[in-house]
């Protein structure tokens, strides 16, 4: 009777003993691999070289053409022809993927690198009389810190011209959509290069599905590496949404892990 109770006392407490508990998730680490190679790999330095080599000979090729607009390029900055990496370490040590409030004391640090290849690219644009334009959506009240982080790597700003053409620097300028901004470049100039690192740098993909996206990668298959050049990042990016959707980032990350396909 008495081992009959003992047995039954253990599978009681074996029945109701708690699970452990699930691993901790830390969201920072999605972005362990992506900072460190932008950071530290030769072969990132090589990739955004090669990306800007290629869109200097595109540059003397698009400028044989006559026009009666003066000519222009159109760049995003971060990541482009930026690089916040220490932004996204610092993400990283305090298990996070992004925090607007230190997004805004990084800007205002004006610390930001030059992407390789982007310096000698904007000063020899510059020197064929091509007008460079920065389309980012860093915001209107981050312009003045933006300018000033240019202006330390000598990028060129166009004199007395507004060339850093920011979210939310007039009414119509108000979304993350940068075809508006786009347009108003193409009024007065002539615009031969565009480069990014985001489907949005080009065209409008916001929202679109991961298909639909595909579908305008390939709609203007004509233009990459011609006149539409993209500079890797595989940090961050519009891609995100198509897989991750909206939620935690602990749940955008498990999102991320049950889309691959082993």
């Amino acid at each position: 009777m008495r081992k009959t109770a003992a047995l039954i006392f253990l599978l009681t407490a074996c029945a109701t003993k708690p699970a452990p508990p699930a691993p901790q998730c830390n969201p920072g680490l999605a972005l362990v691999n992506a900072t460190a190679w932008m950071d530290t790999a030769a072969e990132y330095r090589a990739s955004a070289m090669q990306t800007y080599a290629v869109a200097r000979d595109a540059l003397d090729a698009a400028l044989t053409a006559t026009s009666d607009k003066p000519p222009a390029i159109i760049l995003d900055l971060d990541e482009t022809a930026i690089l916040n990496m220490p932004f996204e370490a610092r993400m990283v040590h305090e298990g996070k993927t992004y925090d607007p409030a230190e997004w805004r004391a990084w800007v205002s640090e004006s610390a930001s690198t030059a992407v390789p290849g982007a310096a000698g690219f904007l000063t020899y644009a510059r020197s064929r009389g091509v007008t460079p334009f920065y389309i980012t959506n860093r915001k209107a009240d981050e312009e003045a810190a933006t300018r000033r982080n240019l202006e330390k790597l000598g990028y060129p700003l166009a004199g007395s011209e507004d060339v850093i053409l920011t979210k939310g620097e007039r009414p119509e300028w108000s979304s993350g959509d940068k075809t508006p901004r786009r347009d108003f470049v193409a009024v007065h100039y002539r615009v031969i290069l565009l480069l990014g690192d985001d489907l949005n740098d080009f065209v409008d993909a916001a929202g679109k599905s991961a298909t639909e996206r595909m579908d305008l990668m390939h709609a203007n298959a004509g233009k990459w590496g011609k006149s539409w050049f993209v500079l890797p990042n595989p940090a961050y990016g519009s891609w995100e949404a198509t897989t991750a959707g909206r939620g935690s980032p602990c749940q955008q990350l498990q999102r991320k892990i049950e889309a691959l396909n082993p």
